[in-house]
């Protein structure tokens, strides 16, 4: 059992904590806040206007969300350990009759091991010869 003098040197630490916060003296400098002054800044009432109910209902809606929060995220977790494995199609049934087919076309396409170009004429039979034009077809008169 807490004895009564515990009890009260409790109450009494926990008081005179939260009374340095109440009397707090804050600063805005710039876009941010600070608990000592800086060249510039400007003192800001920093106090609490909410009432104990207000406050009690905000700290509820706080513990509810986090609860809830808590609950989505066991959910999450359990939805990603059963995720479905990635579907791997089997392997198809090859058919008989359509081996057959591949070894003649490919036994058709095989190339030969070495390369010989051919030309389709024979080696005195040069280029046509060009057309002379006069000089003024070549300027473009």
């Amino acid at each position: 059992m807490f004895h009564p003098f515990r009890v009260l040197c409790l109450l009494a630490c926990v008081a005179g904590w939260s009374i340095p916060a109440a009397g707090q003296t804050v600063w805005r400098c710039g876009d941010t806040y600070s608990q000592k002054p800086c060249p510039g800044g400007r003192q800001v009432q920093a106090e609490d206007s909410r009432d104990a109910g207000q406050r009690a209902q905000t700290s509820s809606a706080a513990r509810r969300d986090a609860k809830l929060a808590d609950e989505m995220e066991k959910a999450r977790l359990k939805e990603e350990a059963k995720a479905a494995p990635a579907y791997i199609p089997p392997p198809k049934a090859e058919d008989p009759a359509d081996q057959g087919d591949r070894t003649r076309s490919m036994a058709v396409a095989k190339k030969p091991a070495h390369f010989t170009a051919v030309s389709p004429k024979k080696p005195g039979e040069g280029k046509a010869p060009k057309k002379k034009t006069s000089k003024a077809r070549q300027r473009g008169r």
